[in-house]
């Protein structure tokens, strides 16, 4: 009987690689989400206000110094609450090779959204 307890508490110990673990990515995962709930209501107070006004009303809008930097900011900081979850649910069921191959490809896909939000941004004031 004493075996059964032995080989459980052997599997939790290797499976707990230490008390901490997890924790600084907790704790960004709900700093994110904090930053993430003014942000969220600026882009639905925004989206209402340049509702019916056209292509032209939105580019006037996203033009704007302070809505571009607000647009910049919310989308860096969704990608990363983004990426962070889905490493969280790839970490949780996937293992080996297959698991670091989803991360770099959450990744890499996480970089190019914020790489082309960027570059649509800066085009947007060059035209400006």
């Amino acid at each position: 009987m004493s075996d059964n307890r032995d080989v459980g508490a052997k599997s939790v110990k290797s499976w707990k690689k230490s008390e901490h673990h997890g924790a600084g990515e907790w704790l960004a995962e709900r700093g994110t989400s904090l930053v993430l709930i003014p942000l969220t209501l600026w882009a639905a107070y925004a989206a209402y206000s340049i509702a019916g006004g056209g292509f032209d009303a939105a580019i006037a809008f996203a033009r704007a110094p302070l809505n571009a930097g607000l647009i910049g900011l919310t989308m860096l900081i969704s990608v990363w609450h983004m990426y962070m979850g889905v490493k969280v649910i790839i970490d949780d069921y996937l293992q080996g090779g297959l698991r670091g191959f989803s991360i770099f490809l959450t990744f890499l896909l996480s970089a190019a959204l914020v790489l082309a939000t960027g570059y649509a941004l800066f085009v947007l004031h060059q035209g400006a």
